[in-house]
């Protein structure tokens, strides 16, 4: 398997710490391409251009990061990783998608940050994705009991949203009264998959 990616990407950042956590590195090949440019090398994988994007060994093109973490645990035996008790599986997969869509609006705020103008920036937009993830934070809070005890993929996509609020907006006010959530953020940074994927 090919797994492309930038090293820019928190979203392809999730997959490479994800697949480690899983015990896949010795049966993908990580890649790093360049984005924002037709002669890229993404674009022999996936024509949008974006990344991460997974080739199986059966030819198949996986992207978004959910949907290439769901092929990578059905290609792992690590049961400590994935739940194996159906109803407990399917709660940790119903809040790996709410924190899923968390990290995809920090990202995209993030990105703005970065590439737009200050005049293009869009003050209302911008408060309500602000709102969407302090909801979501809260919300997780309140659900810690379900995934505090086992490490799994909501873990690591919790971690990960928590990663780009340190690093893109330290100013805003995320960690107060989530003493739950912090306590999987540190557990997150120490882990090896983490250290493993840390880009200079």
């Amino acid at each position: 398997m090919k797994l492309i990616y930038t090293t820019t990407s928190p979203l392809a950042r999730k997959c490479r710490i994800i697949l480690r956590e899983l015990g896949l590195t010795d049966k993908i090949e990580e890649i790093i391409t360049t984005t924002r440019s037709e002669d890229s090398l993404i674009m022999s994988y996936n024509p949008n251009g974006m990344v991460p994007t997974l080739e199986t060994d059966e030819g198949y093109t996986i992207c978004e990061s959910t949907v290439i973490c769901n092929y990578l645990e059905k290609q792992s035996k690590n049961k400590e990783f994935i739940p194996q008790k159906e109803q407990e599986y399917w709660q940790i997969v119903g809040l790996d998608a709410i924190a899923s869509q968390m990290l995809e609006s920090v990202v995209s705020r993030a990105r703005d940050t970065k590439f737009k103008p200050k005049e293009f920036h869009f003050p209302a937009g911008i408060q309500y994705e602000q709102r969407r993830v302090q909801r979501g934070l809260d919300f997780l809070e309140k659900k810690s009991s379900i995934f505090m005890n086992k490490v799994n993929r909501l873990h690591i996509t919790l971690g990960m949203v928590c990663l780009v609020l340190d690093n893109v907006f330290p100013d805003e006010k995320w960690k107060e009264n989530r003493s739950d959530i912090l306590k999987v953020y540190e557990e997150f940074k120490s882990r090896d998959s983490f250290k493993d994927t840390v880009t200079t």
